[in-house]
């Protein structure tokens, strides 16, 4: 499996330099700029600002180049910049290509791949799930359909982040923050009640390190569940329709479930108990 991880972490370096995986330089190419968040987000994106780690960039990227590789003529330019600049930039066209996952809003500055005009599950690029994170004395629970014990319930999302229903409190504020790290630093100091967390992936419940480490308590079942789309700008879907339905194609017979669960392994504990919900 780690040569396996090895020779992805080698496409994505080859096609963002015009090479193909054959050695041969790259002629006629259709050049895929895509953008994504400069903050860690284990295990689809590794390493902090700018600069594209180059191993382990993280399973979306290593996906992402197993696709590329697939479709002649594609080459793969990566950047990464703060998620709200990755959505302008796609609007604007000078970028090509985000995963994120479905709103409204979003047709209007991107084309996601539809059917009977909604976004198509088979051609989703991934799928996890979010779950609350509270402290352990805290004393409200959650019970798999809502919270109880607690009238009014904040919690901490990174900045950009979509906000999320929560049933049960009279009320619920997001509260956005510049980082995960501050999340959970909110929520030790009790000015929070609550932060999110991914949970589950590839069919995989997980639990991040940072968490177990600082004694917090993931709540199962998930919260939430999130599907993840190559959303293309609409420039690029334009100009490029054969090269984006390619991709889409190579989405519905490739999930990639072992490039995830290989991450997982370097990032992630072991699995969290499905009836851990106090």
């Amino acid at each position: 499996m780690l040569r396996i991880m090895i020779v992805l972490s080698l496409l994505v370096s080859l096609t963002a330099i015009g090479v193909q995986a054959d050695g041969t330089p790259a002629t006629n190419t259709v050049e895929l700029r895509f953008c994504y968040e400069d903050k860690a987000l284990e295990p689809y994106y590794r390493g902090q600002g700018a600069v594209v780690p180059k191993d382990y960039p993280g399973a979306t990227i290593d996906h992402l180049a197993q696709l590329v590789a697939q479709v002649p003529g594609l080459r793969l330019q990566l950047e990464r910049r703060p998620w709200k600049r990755c959505l302008a930039r796609l609007q604007s066209g000078d970028i090509d290509a985000v995963v994120a996952s479905y709103r409204p809003e979003r047709e209007a500055i991107g084309q996601y791949p539809l059917r009977d005009g909604k976004p198509d599950p088979n051609r989703a690029f991934s799928e996890h799930h979010t779950c609350l994170v509270k402290k352990p004395d805290s004393p409200w629970r959650w019970d798999g359909e809502r919270v109880s014990g607690i009238d009014s319930l904040v919690v901490a999302r990174p900045l950009g982040y979509a906000p999320l229903v929560v049933p049960g409190p009279k009320q619920v504020t997001m509260h956005y923050t510049l980082s995960g790290t501050m999340d959970l630093e909110l929520l030790q100091a009790g000015r929070i009640h609550a932060v999110t967390t991914l949970c589950q992936v590839a069919g995989q419940p997980v639990i991040s390190s940072v968490i177990s480490e600082r004694g917090l308590q993931v709540l199962q079942p998930p919260l939430h569940s999130n599907t993840g789309y190559l959303l293309f700008s609409k420039q690029f879907y334009q100009r490029h329709p054969d090269q984006a339905n390619a991709l889409w194609q190579q989405l519905q017979i490739n999930k990639a479930v072992p490039v995830y669960r290989t991450y997982l392994k370097l990032h992630f504990l072991e699995p969290v108990a499905e009836n851990s919900t106090q």
